[in-house]
Order: C-alpha cells, then structure tokens, then sequence
C-alpha cells in the first residue's frame, strides 16, 4: 500500500483518485462537536456547520488547504463524494450525470475479503472505514448508487451513505466524534488496478429486495417468447448473464446508448421470469419509464437500419 504525506496533500490525493479529470463543484462539510463547548450536548450533535463549494480541479488546493485548516481548529471535515452541476446545493438532482468511482461507509460492517479490492481506503478510526473503487470510465450515477447499495448490503455498512447527497470523511484531517480521543484520518492507496464495471457488477451480490427490476405477482398469459431467441434475432449484443433467483437475467448494451452521458454501457438489463414474462430496465435518466415494449420495438428498428445500411438502402 502507498500513501502519500502531508495532510493537505492526502486530501488532494484522494479527491484526484475519486474525481480523476472531470469537473464541477466540490462540496466541502465542516462542523464541531458540540460536546467540545457542551458537555450536555448528544453524541455527533455538530454545531457552527459550514457548507462550501470549491470549483474543481481549479480550486482542489484550496479546498484541501480549507479542510486542513479547519481541522487544526477542531472541526471534523467531509467531502461530497461526487462533483454537482452548480455552486451551493448538494441535492441529488444537482448532481453531474456520472461519477468515477464507487464509495462505501463500512460503518460497523466488514467487508467481505473475497470482494473486489478496493482501489483506496480511508481510516476514520481505528476500527472504521470509508472503501472506493475507482472505475475504468465514467458511470452513471444511477448505476453507481445501485451498487453503493449492494455493496453496502454485502458489508453489512451504512447503506444511507450510499446515495448522491452523501459526504464522507477526508483523510489528513481529524475526527472529533469519540473527544477527548481524537483519531487521525488517513488514506492509503491500494495499488489495485481500476476496475472494469461490468465486472464490479458481476462479483457483487444483488440487493434480496430487487432480484429483478420487475416482479410479476399474477400468472403471465401473453405469448411465449424465448429471450435469448429474441435477442439473437434481434443482433442485441449481450454483455453478460447475472444470477436472478427470479429466472434469467442479462447485462445488455443499451439500444438508446447514444443518449447515455459519456455511452456508458452499464446499468442496462432484460430479463424473462420463470413464468415466461419479459421485461426490460435501464438506470440511465434518459431511459426512464421504457419498458419491455419499448426495447423490442427499438431493437427491430435498429436492426432495420443496419440492414439497410449495409444494402446502401439507407439515406438518414
């Protein structure tokens, strides 16, 4: 493991690892204990919160510096785990349309050692830590919450933290919570590779509750349609089989994949249940409420167009 010196550096490493070369806004969260003024005061219950927005990469050093500083004078210090369209709001429709890596709060968890290695770690405390797997090119943040939580399920971690409003801790800072201990917040680099998402979808477990974006509770009685029969027909490229107690399910490359911000090809499933119901689910935002229905439809007619390209039939 590599981990690099300094604090305001370590910040700056890790927002490099998790952000890469996109941009946007950073968030930066800081607040005190207020157990530091009054004794009184509930356990974590943080008092003179400060919520700011640094434009990155231009102003990653300054928000490094920002958060560095505010630790010396007691302040337990987070970072949105993704950059924001605008200055000021760290809702979840604020969010840029992809992020670069996947987060977890192990909180009182563990994860589990036969799991994809994470890329880095932060140590909150001796016995805590926030886990990140930095992927091989942007993913949707749909897609990337979907695993934020199978991977926070898988842990037994904080499955609250794995949405777009989230704030983690950052390393080259202190933690306050358990005063008057005061634990250092450190990162270390793992030297694991980047992971390939397709693959990251593969090793981990679905969340029980959604073993299928669609359930049928009443017998199906349309036509039998076999599903790997379509999709051969129909020349949709296949990305993998995921297991689906439910019947079978595939990975598959969007046929609106055009419309996904960077063409990201993750996040998009079909699968057919047991009692011979089809359906189709893409977590991209663009693809919102198309279904089964809409999938074949858009396959056959992407079928049509290639064939009639390549006949020289085709004229836009």
């Amino acid at each position: 493991m590599y981990q690099r010196n300094g604090p305001a550096a370590s910040a700056r490493w890790l927002f490099e690892h998790v952000f890469d070369d996109a941009e946007g806004y950073m968030v930066t969260f800081t607040g005190q204990q207020a157990r530091l003024t009054n004794p009184g005061a509930r356990d974590n219950e943080l008092t003179r919160i400060e919520q700011r927005s640094f434009p990155y990469p231009g102003a990653a050093d300054a928000a490094s510096s920002h958060l560095v500083a505010k630790a010396e004078t007691n302040y337990d210090c987070y970072f949105g785990v993704h950059l924001f369209r605008e200055r000021g709001s760290r809702l979840a429709s604020n969010a840029t349309p992809t992020v670069g890596a996947l987060w977890l709060d192990e909180d009182e968890g563990e994860y589990p050692d036969e799991g994809p290695e994470p890329t880095a770690i932060v140590c909150s405390s001796a016995r805590r830590r926030h886990l990140y797997w930095r992927v091989s090119h942007p993913v949707s943040v749909e897609w990337a919450v979907t695993m934020n939580r199978r991977i926070a399920a898988w842990s037994g971690g904080d499955i609250g933290k794995a949405g777009l409003a989230s704030v983690l801790r950052v390393p080259g800072t202190r933690n306050f919570k358990r005063h008057p201990q005061v634990d250092p917040v450190t990162l270390q680099i793992t030297g694991a590779d980047v992971w390939d998402p397709e693959l990251l979808e593969q090793a981990t477990p679905l969340l029980p509750e959604t073993a299928t974006t669609k359930r049928c509770e009443t017998p199906y009685d349309g036509p039998r349609i076999e599903l790997l029969d379509f999709l051969e027909d129909a020349a949709a490229e296949v990305v993998s089989e995921v297991p689906d107690e439910l019947g079978v399910k595939l990975a598959v490359v969007c046929p609106w994949i055009d419309e996904h911000s960077g063409r990201d090809r993750t996040g998009t499933y079909v699968g057919q249940l047991s009692n011979g119901a089809l359906w189709f689910h893409c977590h991209h935002e663009h693809c919102f409420g198309r279904g089964w229905h809409e999938f074949r439809l858009r396959t056959r007619r992407l079928k049509k167009k290639s064939h009639l390209i390549k006949e020289g039939e085709y004229f836009g």
